[in-house]
């Protein structure tokens, strides 16, 4: 589905800067600007937020739409530590309906352009994006 949503090129830059470590960006959350005309950068975890996942949980809003990635950190038993990139689509049940279907029809055409992404998870409630649920879906995905 094409929305005509385009994304702007620091949403590219960060990501890439994220994905080879150049950044110390543990997460990069991502917006549909208010004029609806672009996806852009939201915010980053870059110095003044901690890096644990829990402190990613807390920058989700409450009743508006988001997607995010996050690097996740995560021990093997077989493999040792092991890291993948977690794609966020966050559309709260609380979110306008025109917000949750705009995020919908942008979702694919920001994934393409994110090239590295490991994991999708689809979040409409906190229980969604649980850190034990992302835990079990990169170790589903590892095997």
């Amino acid at each position: 589905m094409s929305t005509g949503v385009g994304i702007a090129d620091d949403c590219i830059s960060a990501f890439n800067e994220f994905k080879m470590g150049r950044q110390t960006y543990t997460w990069l959350l991502f917006k549909v600007s208010d004029d609806r005309k672009s996806i852009i950068l939201d915010t980053s975890n870059s110095g003044a937020y901690n890096k644990g996942y829990a402190d990613f949980l807390r920058i989700l809003p409450a009743e508006d739409c988001r997607y995010a990635v996050y690097m996740f950190e995560y021990d093997t038993p077989s493999d040792g530590k092991r890291s993948k990139i977690v794609f966020f689509n966050w559309a709260p049940e609380t979110a306008p309906t025109r917000s949750k279907m705009l995020y919908a029809g942008t979702k694919g055409e920001l994934k393409k352009a994110l090239v590295g992404i490991s994991i999708e998870i689809q979040g409409t409630d906190m229980s969604e994006v649980d850190e034990a649920e992302v835990l079990a879906k990169c170790n589903s995905v590892s095997k």
